[in-house]
């Protein structure tokens, strides 16, 4: 039985939103994972929260920079609206401070770019590991 997973891609630029959706399904083909996947996509960090609500969103993958806002100010929003959101912050800079900045902001997991597939595979099974908990 295959489940189905919303995912809500966040970033200011559509070639990296579409590389990522690209990596995410080829971890899922390639793990032979029985996983369907909606995608859903933004350009800035307005409004996240209600986009979360409207799409049933159940992981973000969201970048540190982005226009009028940081992520990590976006990440801040979704955790007042939805605390056991799974949010994965997604950057170019991989800096100890952005990464820092993030996980004690309460984010999921950290992804550097260019992507890699190992740490977007175990994104994804970290999700289903927590869907498995609750």
């Amino acid at each position: 039985m295959s489940i189905t997973i919303n995912i809500l891609l966040v970033d200011d630029v559509e070639y990296s939103r579409e590389l990522l959706r690209a990596a995410i399904l080829v971890c899922i083909r390639e793990n032979k994972a029985d996983i369907d996947v909606n995608f859903f996509h933004s350009s800035t960090g307005e409004l996240i929260p209600d986009r979360i609500a409207i799409h049933d969103i159940n992981l973000v993958y969201l970048d540190i920079e982005l226009p009028h806002t940081s992520g990590l100010e976006v990440l801040n929003q979704i955790r007042k609206v939805y605390p056991e959101m799974m949010v994965v912050m997604v950057s170019g800079e991989s800096s100890s401070k952005n990464v820092t900045s993030a996980i004690k902001s309460g984010a999921n997991g950290f992804i550097v770019k260019p992507f890699n597939s190992g740490r977007i595979l175990d994104t994804l099974q970290n999700y289903l590991k927590k869907m498995k908990k609750s």
